[in-house]
């Protein structure tokens, strides 16, 4: 595992396809974004088995290792996060980096560092944490948004079609189901207010 900076995941992403818009997304060069969003499992045992499903896409392929990339690990209660970071850390620091999450956020995964990658993102999931796992050869990457919610999104609609079928399991929807929910909730808060002006 190699610990990076910002900069140095940003031209990791580079070299493998994705690029940092300005606005600090990941995407690929195109205006067509192909994507789709997954809820990620609250319980113990399915984010294990969610995560492990992420790193096997394609199990024919060997594993190739990747990029896991945290953007936000200070979500929640500090008694609570502070689980997490120690778990980081501390496997950060048996590969030989004591640099912070904040001066080093990134990390980079060989292809025999399945466990270690695995469990780095199981702490991603658990703990709810804003960041992107971008395989390193697979041509898609995965962002993992504050609300539970994980999006997909790959080069091409052909990878994005298989990604869709391997994940079929987790009901993928082509809107993220937390957007979607707020604006429908918009949308009965405006009818109600209408209702009762009448």
């Amino acid at each position: 595992m190699k610990v990076m900076s910002r900069e140095e995941a940003a031209a990791w992403c580079r070299e493998v396809g994705p690029r940092m818009t300005g606005e600090g997304v990941l995407q690929y060069a195109r205006a067509k974004q192909y994507r789709f969003f997954v809820e990620a499992p609250e319980e113990f045992r399915r984010i294990i088995s969610f995560t492990r499903a992420m790193l096997t896409f394609r199990s024919g392929v060997s594993f190739a290792g990747g990029l896991l990339w945290l953007r936000r690990w200070d979500i929640g209660s500090p008694q609570f996060i502070w689980i997490g970071w120690k778990i980081i850390e501390d496997i950060r620091r048996v590969h030989g980096d004591l640099r912070s999450l904040e001066t080093a956020p990134a990390q980079v995964f060989r292809d025999d560092e399945f466990l270690d990658l695995h469990t780095l993102l199981v702490q991603v999931v658990g703990f709810g944490w804003v960041a992107e796992f971008v395989s390193p050869t697979g041509g898609f990457f995965m962002h993992f948004k504050d609300n539970r919610q994980v999006c997909f999104t790959a080069r091409s609609p052909d990878l994005l079609k298989e990604l869709r079928v391997a994940f079929e399991d987790w009901n993928p929807t082509d809107e993220d189901p937390m957007v979607k929910r707020l604006a429908e909730s918009e949308r009965r808060h405006r009818r109600k207010r209408k209702d009762s002006s009448r």
